[in-house]
C-alpha cells in the first residue's frame, strides 16, 4: 500500500486529516478492504458456510447395533439438520456422557434406538441396552437404574437404591496443598467427607493411593479399596472387583467416572484439564515406589504417579487410567500445569 495515496483518499471520501501516522492509515486500510470484502460477498450471493456437525460422532450413533436405520443425518444431535448450532436433547445427553452411547441413553431415546422391554405388574420396566447382555436398564417409580445381571445373578446387589450402590466416585475437588494429602489417612478422611455431603456417608470409603515406606512393607491401592463390586453415581457397573478392575477394564472411562454428585470431570479437550488422578501406582495396582509425593506429605520436590481418568493422552498407555506419568512436582501449581487439580479415586469398601 501507499501511505501518501492512502492519506488522500481518507481525506477525499472521510474528511480526515492527511497527516495521520503510517501505523493509523494502515489499519483503516485494513478495516476499509474487509468491510469492502464483506459486501462484495453479501452481492454476490455468497454465504460463509454453517458450522457442521463433527462426522466421528455421527459415525458413533450409525454404528451402533442398537440404532433405527431410518434415523440419520446431523439432526441426531442437531436442531440444525445441516448440523452445528444448537443441539436437541439427545445431542446434550450424547455430550454430557462424553460421547459415549450407554446402555442407559439407549433406554431415555426409544425413537432413536431398537430396545427390547419387558414390564412387570408393579410397573417396572427393564430395557435390554446393552449388546454385551451384561447390564439392564430397570425404571422403577419414575427412576432408573442400571443393575449388573452377574451381580444379580449371584445375589450380591440386593436392591438397585441409587444411595447405597455407589462405592466409586472421582474427589470433585482436590485437597488444594498439592501432593500433601495429609498421608492416606487424610485422603480417606476426604473421600469419607465427599462422601457424607453426596449421602453415602453410610460407606467406608479409602483413597485409591499406593505408599512406599523406605524399611517398611508397602501399602499398594488395588489391597486397600475392599472386594467391590463398585457403581458410580448413576448406578453404572464400574468394576466387579479388584482383578476386574485391573484387568484391561474399559469400564471406567470419562463418561462414567464421575464425581460423588453425578458429575462429569473435565479432561482433554474440555475448557478445563483435570483428567490428572493422583494415583502413586502401576497398572496392576501396586506401587510406583517413590512416585507418591513423600507418601502424601509432599507439595514441593519428588512426583507422583497418576492415571488418566478420560483415557486420553500419555504416549503408549493412553489407555490406563491409573498410571500414566509422572507429575513435574509435588507443587499445586504444577499439578494444575501437568493437567491435573489433585483429584484421586475414592472406593467403598464395605
Amino acid at each position: 500500500y501507499d501511505p501518501v495515496a492512502l492519506r488522500t483518499l481518507d481525506a477525499l471520501f472521510m474528511g480526515q486529516d492527511t497527516r495521520l501516522p503510517d501505523q493509523e492509515v494502515e489499519r483503516r486500510h485494513m478495516i476499509r478492504t474487509g468491510i469492502t470484502t464483506m459486501l462484495l460477498l453479501a452481492c454476490c450471493g455468497i454465504a460463509v458456510p454453517e458450522l457442521e456437525a463433527r462426522p466421528e460422532f455421527l459415525m458413533r450413533f450409525q454404528n451402533d447395533p442398537f440404532r433405527m436405520a431410518a434415523v440419520d443425518g446431523c439432526s441426531v444431535c442437531h436442531e440444525n439438520p445441516n448440523g452445528g448450532g444448537p443441539r436437541n436433547v439427545f445431542g446434550q445427553a450424547f455430550e454430557s456422557a462424553g460421547y459415549v452411547i450407554t446402555p442407559t441413553i439407549r433406554a431415555d431415546f426409544p425413537d432413536r434406538f431398537n430396545v427390547e422391554t419387558a414390564e412387570l405388574a408393579d410397573g417396572t420396566v427393564f430395557y435390554f441396552a446393552d449388546p454385551e447382555s451384561e447390564t439392564v436398564v430397570v425404571e422403577r417409580e419414575g427412576e432408573t437404574f442400571l443393575i449388573d445381571l452377574a451381580a444379580v445373578a449371584t445375589g450380591s446387589v440386593s436392591s438397585p437404591d441409587r444411595g447405597n450402590s455407589i462405592g466409586f466416585f472421582v474427589t470433585s475437588v482436590g485437597m488444594g496443598d498439592g501432593g500433601n494429602l495429609g498421608g492416606l489417612a487424610g485422603a480417606d478422611r476426604h473421600c469419607q467427607s465427599m462422601a457424607e455431603a453426596s449421602g453415602a456417608g453410610d460407606r467406608t470409603w479409602h483413597a485409591y493411593l499406593s505408599t512406599s515406606f523406605e524399611g517398611e512393607p508397602v501399602i499398594h491401592a488395588g489391597d486397600r479399596i475392599g472386594g467391590g463390586p463398585w457403581y458410580n453415581a448413576d448406578g453404572i457397573l464400574i468394576a466387579r472387583g479388584v482383578s476386574d478392575l485391573h484387568a484391561g477394564n474399559n469400564r471406567l472411562n470419562k463418561a462414567t467416572a464421575l464425581d460423588e454428585r453425578g458429575g462429569i470431570v473435565p479432561g482433554i479437550g474440555d475448557e478445563l484439564n483435570h483428567h490428572d488422578m493422583l494415583t502413586g501406582s502401576l497398572p496392576d495396582g501396586t506401587a510406583a515406589v517413590g512416585m507418591n509425593c513423600n507418601n502424601w506429605t509432599g507439595n514441593g520436590e519428588g512426583s507422583a504417579m497418576v492415571g488418566h481418568h478420560d483415557r486420553l493422552g500419555g504416549g503408549g498407555v493412553e489407555r490406563s487410567w491409573n498410571s500414566v506419568h509422572v507429575t513435574q512436582s509435588c507443587s499445586q501449581n504444577d499439578l494444575e500445569a501437568s493437567g491435573g487439580a489433585g483429584r484421586f479415586y475414592c472406593f467403598a469398601i464395605d
